[in-house]
């Protein structure tokens, strides 16, 4: 995701800059320049920024939807995040919010249990998103020496991965403690049906793509704008 994602997200960056700086040789300095360079465009750009990240993450996981796997991935783990008062559909959410929190948080929508919804939507920030990487990389390259772990290891690279871990164990580790907090007598079953093994539907994975970026364009997309403006 990172990888692939790299080069889309420079260019739009580069693109939104570029327009700005128009709109700063076009327009007079004052408040309408402030309000669309600083507030308009800004906003707008940290709202795109991100979409190739969750559209290739919502395409990697629409492959494995509709192949047959993620369902029995649910039906593996749901064993497992019981101990922590989640869900196995949990999973589709924590993997999610390692693109962004937003949209992952939206995807919680599908497990029918309240509790378990909410203990999903209340960690689900605690997964180390795309957004944190640069404050990662400052962190480390500030305080951790680019040194070698048995001659081959970089411990940055180690210190990097453990904020990832770390993450992923503290959301665990919360979820536990609100599972015995969050009292209910609803009673919490996973029924779903496993799907045979087979060939994605090249369609359903589009669509399903575009429907997950236009949610996030326009849900998140709305609140970043107004804060950006404000």
């Amino acid at each position: 995701i990172f990888t692939w994602s790299e080069m889309p997200m420079e260019f739009v960056e580069r693109s939104f800059s570029g327009l700005s700086n128009l709109l700063i040789q076009w327009i007079p300095d004052g408040w309408l320049q402030d309000l669309l360079t600083q507030g308009i465009i800004s906003g707008l750009s940290g709202v795109f920024v991100f979409v190739p990240q969750i559209a290739i993450l919502f395409f990697l996981i629409s492959l494995l939807e509709e192949s047959g796997y993620m369902a029995r991935v649910v039906y593996m783990m749901d064993h497992f995040m019981r101990r922590f008062g989640l869900n196995g559909r949990s999973v589709v959410s924590l993997i999610s919010g390692g693109a962004c929190s937003i949209p992952a948080i939206m995807s919680t929508r599908t497990i029918n249990n309240w509790k378990e919804r909410l203990i999903t939507i209340m960690v689900t920030p605690l997964i180390s998103c795309s957004a944190r990487i640069p404050v990662f990389t400052i962190l480390i390259a500030v305080s951790v020496p680019p040194t070698k772990l048995g001659g081959w290891l970089n411990l940055q690279a180690v210190v990097f991965m453990a904020l990832y871990f770390l993450g992923a164990f503290t959301a665990l580790f919360v979820a536990w403690l609100f599972h015995k907090i969050l009292k209910t007598d609803e009673q919490s079953f996973l029924l779903m049906e496993l799907p045979r093994y087979q060939m994605p539907h090249w369609r359903n994975v589009f669509l399903n793509v575009i429907e997950k970026i236009k949610t996030f364009s326009i849900e998140a997309g709305r609140v970043i704008l107004l804060v950006s403006i404000t």
